[in-house]
Formats: C-alpha cells, structure tokens, sequence
C-alpha cells in the first residue's frame, strides 16, 4: 500500500521522497560538534578582521536499514492432520497433529506466530538551521522498509495422503453435503462440535493450502531542534514535533480440494476457497524528545529518545470466495470463503489512542569536516495496533461452507472481531551525514 495523499503532498514539499518516514539521526548536531579543524589562513584574516564565512546551515544524512519486526500472530489453528478416527484432523485428541497456526489442546503441536525475515530499507534526513548561531532548526526525516510477505504451503498427494483439514468449531447442526432445515432436528446430523473443512481425504479427495503473511512498515516525521546545552564535546537538544507512522498487514488462505480418480463420490469434483484479512493502521501523533551527542576527536556518539501520543486509525477489511465444481458439488460460486463469511465481511474502521516510543543509538566518525559515516541501532513501538490473524473468528457455520443453496447465510456466525495489540520494529543501520 502507499501513503495517503495528505502525507504525499506534505513530502512533496519538503522534498522528502514519499513513505520515506521517522526522524533518528541528527546529522546537524554532527555539523555542530565535529572536532575543530586547524586553523588556515583565511581564518587568521577573520581574526584580523575579515568578515568569516556563516556557518553551513544545511545538513542531512541517509541510510541504509535492515530491520525486524514483531512475527505476524497466528490466533487459530489453520491446517490439520490425523487418523481416520479423527477425521483426518479434527481437534478432538493428542493424534491429531496441528501442522501450521495456534496450538489447540488437546491436539498436539502448532504455533502462535509466523515470523519475518529481515527488512531492508531506506531512511532520509534533511535539516535546516533557521539562524547562523543555530539555534533553531527543523529536520523533515522518513524511512520506509520493503514489503515482505511468508508462506506455509501442505499438499497432499494423487491418493489424498496425508488427510488435512481446516480444522473449525461448527457453531451451527448441518447434514454432510450442508446445511438442513434447521427447525427439523432429525434432518440435522451433524450437531455444534469441533470439525474441519477437508483438503485431502485419502482415496477420496485430494487438496492443500497456501497460508500468506505480509508486512509493510513507514514512517515520516517533522521536527522541530533546539540546542539546549553545548559545549566543544557535549550537545544536547529538545525536539518537538509530528509523526506519521503506517502499518499494512496481510492474511491470505487460499485452499483447493479434487476429488481422487477412483473415489466414487468425488471423481470429477472440484473447488476452492479464498480468505482474506487485511488491516491497515495509520498513526498520527504530537512528539517530544531529546538527543545527546558526545564528541572524541573525530569520533562521535550520539543517542535519541523520543515518544509520540496520538490517534491510530485502524481499519480492517474482510472478503471471502469460493467457487465448486462437478455434479455432485452445488456447482455454484459465492462471496465467502471459511472463516470470511457474510457475518464478518466488509470493511471497519476505529480510531484509538496510542502511544510510539523510539529510541536510536548511533556510532560516527568524521571523515571530513563535511562528511561523517555511522553505525546504529533503532527501536520503534506502537501500543495499539490491529493486525489481520487476530481478527479470526474460528466459530464457524460449517455447514455453509462451499454452499449456496438459496438458505439465508447465518449474520451472526462467525464473528465480527476488532482486536488490537502492541507492534515493535528494530533493527541496524549504516549511512552517511553531510553538511553543505
């Protein structure tokens, strides 16, 4: 996803280039304590009283980051596998094995989260002093990391081996082949109860998943320094300002199911199935902070703390698909998958108050008066967050799965969730600040 036009238009300005986001390094303070030069020539003239040069008040920087983020939760198991007498992975015993998603007694195995590999990036940081004493500035800075995505993918075979499932809670009764009269309890054989879609059935279905996680993280910041404290090896400096920090997040479960060759009911039949949950959360928030900076010759160390307090806007969006196959199936194609159905889908928008802490540590050393190299480390949290594999609701009207058969689909199975949590990022960088 990109930016929305407002923060487009404000980078436009500041000849930031856009999702470019979060102030760190202060490469003014750089130009500010660097290790005097010797003195030349054209400086003995000032001291005889030629006027002397103002002070660069141009500054900036740019990195290169590589960065970790918080794993993508898992809050539901997603694929099964067991015996026959578990129907192939139902959650009903320890023989059932969870092979991808949220660990469930009393089967055995899963995980709660899918982790990232690193991120690269990119973060830019321009800086002006607005007098030649420099005693107030402004810095427009942004980073923006590469969008990730991880996959966990089961097949079962031409035969259906291993059976996999889907594994559910049927919240709803339900005769094999879908849903039934519901006021004709006789008609209804299958009763509420752990159950499971079916992938792969040995020697009568054969089928998998594709489970996909995505991330993309980016920040842009505008900020206000003012010098509080310097002396030929000490700066320290207030800084005032905004953020902008956005979070787009990814689900995708995509399954398909055929029958086998020599399976009597299913040969011919076929079908598949989408779910997707994707929330977005924009962050905008008022900052304070302040960086010290230490000078050792030509080496500096420098450190930021800064914290922001504002409004996230959460928004999550659901959809769902299937389509079937054969004349044994209903040959039909609707708008919800297995966990995305008619009662949850849509789009949903809530605005909460957060909270962004962001530290940063940095190592430089000055190669000339103009040009410093550094090396450093960043933290970023954010205390409320929706992310899509929280939003799962795994109480399901199985029944209704791969049907529609004209029977009104359930508006209040599976649930309408709105869960939030914390976000952390951190990570390296090494970059270059400069002085013009």
């Amino acid at each position: 996803m990109i930016f929305s036009p407002d923060v487009m238009k404000v980078a436009r300005v500041l000849g930031v280039p856009i999702g470019l986001t979060m102030a760190t390094g202060l490469a003014g303070a750089h130009a500010q304590n660097s290790s005097p030069a010797p003195v030349s020539a054209t400086q003995d003239q000032s001291a005889a009283g030629t006027p002397a040069a103002p002070p660069s008040r141009l500054y900036g920087g740019i990195e290169y980051l590589h960065w970790w983020v918080k794993g993508a939760p898992l809050s539901v198991p997603l694929v099964s596998t067991g015996p026959v007498a578990n129907k192939e992975g139902f959650l009903i015993n320890s023989n059932t094995t969870i092979l991808y998603g949220a660990p469930f007694s009393p089967a055995v195995g899963g995980n709660d989260q899918q982790s990232f590999p690193g991120f690269s990036g990119a973060r830019l940081t321009v800086g002006y002093w607005l007098d030649d004493d420099q005693r107030y500035g402004v810095e427009a800075s942004g980073f923006l990391l590469q969008s990730r995505t991880t996959t966990f993918q089961a097949q079962g075979d031409s035969t259906g081996s291993p059976g996999l499932r889907v594994p559910v809670y049927n919240s709803i009764s339900y005769a094999p082949g879908g849903r039934c009269d519901q006021s004709n309890p006789t008609a209804c054989l299958i009763t509420p109860q752990e159950d499971g879609v079916p992938l792969s059935i040995p020697n009568e279905l054969t089928g998998g998943a594709q489970v996909t996680n995505s991330l993309q993280l980016g920040e842009f910041d505008l900020t206000g320094v003012i010098p509080l404290y310097r002396n030929s090896s000490w700066q320290i400096s207030g800084l005032a300002g905004g953020t902008f920090l956005q979070l787009n997040e990814g689900f995708n479960l995509t399954t398909t199911l055929a029958g086998v060759t020599s399976s009597k009911a299913f040969a011919g039949q076929s079908g598949f199935t989408v779910d997707e949950f994707k929330t977005r959360n924009r962050f905008y928030g008022a900052t304070l902070g302040v960086r010290g900076r230490y000078n050792y010759g030509p080496m500096f160390v420098e450190g930021t703390g800064r914290v922001s307090f504002g409004a996230s806007q959460e928004v999550l969006t659901v959809n769902g698909a299937y389509k079937d196959f054969g004349a044994s199936f209903a040959n039909s194609i609707g708008p919800y998958g297995i966990f995305a159905m008619p009662a949850n889908e849509g789009k949903f928008t809530k605005v909460n108050f957060a909270v962004v802490p962001a530290v940063q540590v940095k190592l430089g050393y000055n190669i000339t008066p103009s040009i410093a190299l550094t090396v450093g480390y960043d933290f970023l949290y954010d205390s409320n967050v929706i992310r899509p594999g929280d939003q799962i609701d795994r109480n399901i009207p199985k029944g209704q799965t791969y049907q529609q058969d004209g029977t009104a689909p359930s508006l209040t199975s599976p649930a309408k969730l709105f869960r939030t949590t914390g976000f952390y990022a951190q990570g390296i960088s090494i970059g270059v600040v400069f002085r013009l």
